[in-house]
């Protein structure tokens, strides 16, 4: 289906500069400082890229661990400043660095419950929170091809969005096309169903600066030029069909690292991160300088960065020591400029019962940490250590 892409120029899959340059991979950048880089695994199956199915050549290999350096994907100079939004204004728009946000996945169930997803968006009030994130089935919307309507859908969607704005919350809206009930398509970048998805949604909330765009949850199976090679079209797209929205790109595996990351053209772009460090191999032992090495540099470079969903709880991503390490993150991105999306007003994780503004304590879960940053006040201190923790889920 004919999206209203540009043409093709050149190697689609090489990583160009925001100029249209291909970067040069010679180990540093213009400045002279040293590209951080950083290898991936490569597993069996299948992956999408712009919408061409391309089946993983099988490696012996379960995972790599590339040294900085040693790699050319994604290597590029940074060329600050990037703004946070692509008009001369950006009044009105949320800035990265104060976001404070908790998703909300109501939208993803079979049946959606605004009443309760309501709810929800006042609690968040309580907690603290300026932003929701609202995660929403790609295929649900639009189908598999693009080209199914869902009015009803869309009413579910539009009554939140509304509410929420009228609370004056930021919203992020989220395209998730992970596999959830009634819907067993797992596509791991953008598809034709994407630009639909973007497409529909630009033509209620294209114009409004409270609205984010948060492109695609979670890219997965994909290295930074199949990625750049997905989203660099995307964004494009977005813009030439008038939309003035704040852009968020997740970075690679279910966006766990932006270690990288070759830069997008364009302004308005935020660069998005989950769960940092685990359940991730390369990425342990948990502290600052794993941190750093997977999104921190990037705020060095004033390059837009936010930890687009956090969660530490007993049973999923977990940091066994779990009030240190999430005291010394939260002031690590305090310090560093750096907003964060919490997940999710659930029991057990952040809750500790079905009344949504009880704070659950650790080590159950981080929702009395999250709580007290939210409302600025002071988290407990100790000693900056690291955190070894064991490699728990096989999404591999």
């Amino acid at each position: 289906m004919n999206m209203g892409l540009p043409p093709a120029r050149g190697n689609p899959m090489v990583p160009r500069s925001r100029h249209g340059r291909a970067g040069r991979h010679n180990g540093t950048h213009r400045k002279g400082r040293p590209v951080i880089r950083q290898g991936y695994p490569i597993a069996w199956g299948a992956i999408v890229v712009n919408g061409t199915l391309v089946t993983i050549a099988a490696l012996s290999v379960l995972y790599l661990i590339v040294q900085p350096g040693t790699s050319d994907i994604g290597a590029q100079a940074i060329t600050p400043p990037d703004r946070i939004c692509p008009v001369r204004s950006c009044a009105g728009y949320p800035q990265p660095a104060k976001l404070k946000g908790i998703t909300l996945a109501a939208l993803t169930n079979y049946l959606v419950f605004t009443k309760a997803a309501r709810a929800q968006i006042r609690a968040a009030r309580v907690w603290g929170a300026n932003a929701i994130r609202l995660q929403i089935v790609q295929d649900k919307l639009v189908g598999k091809a693009g080209r199914k309507d869902s009015p009803r859908y869309m009413a579910d969607i539009r009554r939140l969005v509304d509410y929420a704005l009228r609370q004056h919350m930021t919203v992020i809206l989220n395209a998730q096309t992970e596999i959830s009930m009634g819907f067993p398509r797992n596509e791991n970048l953008p598809t034709g169903a994407t630009y639909a998805f973007w497409r529909y949604m630009a033509r209620y909330y294209g114009h409004n600066p409270h609205v984010v765009f948060d492109l695609f949850n979670e890219p997965r199976f994909c290295d930074w030029q199949q990625w750049h090679a997905a989203f660099q079209p995307l964004v494009t797209y977005l813009r030439s069909i008038g939309s003035e929205n704040q852009l968020w790109v997740e970075g690679l595996w279910w966006g766990s690292t932006l270690a990288g990351v070759p830069l997008l053209r364009g302004q308005g772009i935020v660069y998005s991160f989950h769960h940092p460090g685990s359940p991730w191999p390369w990425q342990t032992p948990v502290g600052p300088s794993t941190w750093y090495k997977a999104f921190g540099y990037l705020s060095r470079e004033h390059i837009p960065v936010t930890d687009g969903e956090f969660v530490n709880f007993m049973g999923g991503y977990y940091w066994p020591r779990s009030t240190q390490m999430v005291s010394e993150y939260l002031r690590y991105l305090s310090a560093h400029h750096i907003g964060v999306v919490a997940w999710s007003l659930q029991a057990g994780i952040m809750t500790a019962s079905t009344r949504l503004t009880s704070a659950v304590s650790e080590p159950q879960g981080d929702g009395r940490l999250i709580w007290r940053y939210f409302h600025g006040e002071p988290i407990p201190a100790g000693p900056v250590r690291t955190e070894h923790v064991p490699f728990r889920f096989k999404r591999s």
